[in-house]
């Protein structure tokens, strides 16, 4: 078979954000934009929200496979945590943002996941990622440049998340905006009982 005919898939790894937590987040977030910004933005629906630990990029099938089987046997001995929402965060600045985020914390936790994901990544020969992991999760896409600043957005209460599970998504661009669909998950060990 050419490999030219292979269809690719544009994939990631994530936590994906409880839908219960989504729908807080979602609401709080339009309800800090106000009616002035609020119309100024593309709003993810609460069943999309997640934290992007690798963006894999276009793969083929045998490539996601393989790289699904080695992500698993490198998590093995990871466990369940909790991490919490942090402040608002304008991706790439504030002076011409494209994305409104909300930081996510929890210790290293999240970057040792996201580090785990690239170096299982780099061993199955997929692409390298250049920019630095930022834990966060993507409430809302400006539709177009708008200068804003914090006060803007006054930061919303923390929230805890557990964070027991990481998915391997598939990405799609419609006229509709971006689906995803899970494709495999990845559950992490549940954290030993003290006696």
């Amino acid at each position: 078979m050419n490999t030219q005919d292979q269809k690719t898939i544009r994939a990631f790894i994530a936590v994906r954000v409880p839908l219960d937590l989504a729908a807080i987040l979602h609401k709080k977030s339009q309800h800090r934009a106000g009616d002035l910004l609020q119309h100024k933005l593309r709003w993810m629906v609460p069943q999309q929200q997640h934290v992007t630990l690798k963006f894999l990029g276009e793969c083929d099938d045998a490539s996601l496979e393989g790289y699904a089987h080695s992500l698993e046997q490198a998590l093995a001995d990871m466990q369940t945590f909790d991490c919490m929402t942090g402040c608002f965060e304008f991706f790439p600045d504030a002076h011409r943002p494209r994305a409104l985020a909300l930081n996510m914390h929890s210790g290293q936790q999240l970057n040792t996941l996201a580090r785990i994901c690239e170096r299982t990544a780099q061993d199955c020969g997929l692409r390298r990622e250049r920019k630095n992991f930022r834990p966060h999760v993507t409430l809302a896409r400006f539709k177009q440049h708008h200068h804003v600043t914090h006060s803007d957005f006054f930061n919303i209460p923390s929230y805890r998340m557990n964070v027991s599970e990481l998915v391997l998504m598939k990405s799609e661009s419609s006229a509709e905006g971006t689906r995803y669909t899970a494709l495999k998950s990845f559950s992490l060990q549940p954290l030993a009982k003290s006696a």
